[in-house]
């Protein structure tokens, strides 16, 4: 297979929304992994995600996704990968339970190798009766879930992940931020899950609040209040 990275971009009421921040990764990786600049035209790229849209026959009422894959050669494939059922950011009606599992694959970027490796680690979650992989590095570092960063709540600080990996990581920590929401970058360590009074992932269909990780139970407080804050910040953008 031929190697590409890539982006799912969120799409809703005639936007591509983040579209920039998703771009400038795609040239950050492209120049770290192809030696390859991506400066695509921002309105002419918009365009044509809306057109995949139309294309897929998506309805309007809710957000749609297309995926940006970028591959050695420079071409793009752009194609639908879904839609949502809900308009805009939300907190997601799904909470699933999750294991952890130390699974460190080379490339952080997302890329086909990223992909396949989040696949695998789902494959072992589901075999041991979860519902998703939660994965940790060598380090005991949390870094993701599917592809989602995880987030979390303790003492009603908010931890972002270090780095704030994806587009939707910086715009939720963007609005934290402006709803005056304290919160910190720090890495989520395995050994202190324990911790938490709350994780959620951000990803681009919006918030998905965890209800267990390796079997302990987990509320949802706040996962909604930051699907809210999420939407108003990027809706505004």
């Amino acid at each position: 297979m031929e190697p590409f990275l890539y982006q799912i971009v969120h799409l809703y009421a005639g936007r591509a929304r983040l579209l920039n921040e998703h771009v400038a990764r795609l040239h950050i990786a492209s120049c770290e992994l192809f030696g390859r600049a991506y400066r695509p035209d921002l309105k002419l790229l918009e365009g044509r995600l809306l057109r995949e849209v139309e294309r897929e026959r998506y309805p309007d009422a809710v957000s749609s996704f297309v995926k940006i894959e970028l591959f050695e050669t420079g071409e793009e494939n752009l194609y639908g990968v879904g839609t949502s059922l809900y308009a805009g950011y939300a907190l997601r009606s799904v909470r699933p339970e999750v294991m952890t599992i130390a699974y460190d694959p080379p490339l952080e970027t997302m890329s086909v190798a990223s992909l396949s490796n989040h696949l695998v680690a789902q494959s072992l979650a589901r075999t041991r009766g979860f519902d998703e992989a939660l994965r940790v590095d060598r380090n005991g570092v949390v870094r993701s879930l599917g592809e989602g960063s995880v987030f979390g709540f303790r003492e009603g600080v908010l931890i972002a992940p270090k780095g704030l990996p994806t587009a939707t990581d910086t715009a939720m920590w963007e609005a934290a931020r402006a709803a005056r929401q304290p919160a910190v970058q720090h890495p989520i360590l395995q050994g202190e899950l324990s911790l938490y009074d709350e994780l959620f992932v951000v990803d681009h269909r919006g918030v998905t609040s965890l209800s267990k990780v390796d079997g302990r139970p987990l509320p949802a407080i706040r996962a909604e209040r930051m699907a809210d804050l999420l939407e108003r910040w990027v809706s505004v953008q």
